[in-house]
């Protein structure tokens, strides 16, 4: 199921997985007799979905996927059966289309060219303002160390201690970019530190360090 509007970067597509999510979600919200897919169907359908990594993100980080889905199903009330509720393709809302943007930009700063469900997950508490984003940030997560913890599986722990992502809400509404600190000790026992704007840059520099 491909999700309705524009706003998609070239060259990006959903891996299995995250279309299953999707097929969960409007599965959710036709269960509910909802007219449209919203953060908090996403939310249901990835964690429906059972994927590994983001099982073992968010248990890592101490937050129970049983207890973040029960906290979503608790705030969603269900509606009444109509004839756009029964529609095969429901529409995404506004704010669901921000959380796919969101997957998609978090893929494309990763340097990836698919949209897995890391970066769904991350869209989904970047959106900030839906149920989704409550679930999860109640469940004392926050973008910053679902991020760190994902770099941390994908790439190991060196790589991980060593990025500093400040993604904080005080750094979008100053529009200062994105800054990743990397410290290196040389043989000498000097330690500098180097600034990079992308993960990808700092990834490719540590893997180049541990060559030499």
């Amino acid at each position: 199921m491909a999700p309705r509007g524009g706003g998609f970067l070239a060259g990006y597509d959903f891996t299995t997985r995250v279309r299953g999510a999707l097929i969960r979600a409007r599965d959710e919200a036709h269960r509910r007799y909802h007219e449209y897919v919203a953060p908090e169907h996403l939310l249901l359908g990835l964690l429906a979905e059972d994927d590994a990594l983001v099982m073992d993100v968010l248990e890592n980080l101490g937050a129970s996927p049983i207890e973040i889905q029960t906290a979503v199903e608790h705030m969603v009330q269900n509606g009444q059966p109509t004839v756009r509720s029964r529609m095969p393709d429901l529409p995404y809302t506004a704010r669901a289309r921000v959380v796919l943007d969101q997957a998609i930009a978090a893929a494309h700063e990763f340097g990836d060219g698919y949209v897995g469900t890391q970066h769904l997950l991350l869209g989904l508490i970047r959106e900030r303002l839906g149920i989704a984003a409550q679930a999860l940030t109640s469940a004392g997560l926050t973008e910053p160390t679902l991020r760190r913890e994902i770099v941390r599986l994908l790439q190991g722990e060196g790589v991980a201690a060593a990025i500093d992502i400040d993604t904080s809400e005080k750094r979008e509404e100053t529009q200062v970019p994105l800054s990743i600190a990397v410290e290196v000790r040389y043989e000498d026992g000097t330690l500098a530190k180097r600034i990079f704007t992308t993960p990808d840059d700092a990834i490719g520099f540590l893997r180049d360090r541990s060559r030499e």
